[in-house]
């Protein structure tokens, strides 16, 4: 049975992963501050020596304006989202090379194509794809390393969350919001989460269907 960590796991595309690796007979350890467990302070006492696949899900946002982005707020951004992916790969390193595993990092559609009002997170997912691309080259042959970067997400509580913050931002009723944020979208929906996570599952279930995307991110969500 091989074993695979997830971090962000208590709820949104992480609390899915949790449950389309379990359908897939993978030992899953989840891995999130709702349970104690910081990607800033990675702690894998309690796993064990094997690990196959750490997944980097964990992430936060925040919606201001340039001019009213706070250092604080920039850094828990860029922790969270960059620093934390760092760390984790970092500790899970050696048990990876030795199973011959792999890293998935979910970065975002916003790495591609930023977002207004979201300085600290754009950049912040900009650099989680310039990571795994790095990673991708020095982990080589011996660690696989790719990212898949989702548009928005439906229901997901990251979702909920920049709802609120652009109506706050902008002024806006939830209505406004929402519908700003359908019009970018080319199938006018928001993708539903367990059909990623269940592509995400199906990718990481067998070596082979990954190997060969070695330092490629895969948008997903049009």
């Amino acid at each position: 049975m091989k074993t695979v960590l997830i971090t962000g796991s208590h709820s949104g595309l992480g609390r899915q992963l949790v449950d389309k690796m379990l359908e897939r007979h993978f030992k899953v350890m989840p891995y999130d501050i709702a349970n104690g467990h910081d990607v800033l302070k990675p702690d894998l006492s309690w796993i064990g020596k094997n690990l196959d696949i750490l997944v980097n899900c964990a992430g936060v946002n925040r919606i201001n304006w340039l001019d009213d982005v706070s250092e604080d707020e920039w850094d828990h951004v860029m922790d969270v989202n960059v620093k934390g992916m760092f760390l984790m790969s970092q500790a899970c390193e050696q048990r990876l090379r030795a199973s011959g595993g792999t890293i998935l990092n979910i970065v975002s559609n916003a790495a591609h194509i930023p977002m207004r009002a979201s300085a600290a997170y754009n950049a912040s997912k900009a650099a989680a794809l310039g990571l795994t691309r790095q990673l991708a080259r020095e982990l080589a042959p011996h660690v696989t390393v790719f990212s898949v970067s989702p548009n928005k997400l439906a229901g997901t509580g990251m979702s909920l969350d920049i709802e609120r913050q652009v109506m706050s931002v902008r002024n806006w009723t939830k209505e406004q919001a929402r519908q700003y944020q359908l019009a970018s979208l080319l199938t006018g929906e928001e993708t539903p989460v367990s059909v990623v996570a269940e592509f995400i599952a199906f990718l990481l279930s067998d070596k082979s269907r990954h190997k060969y995307l070695a330092g490629c991110d895969i948008p997903y969500g049009a």
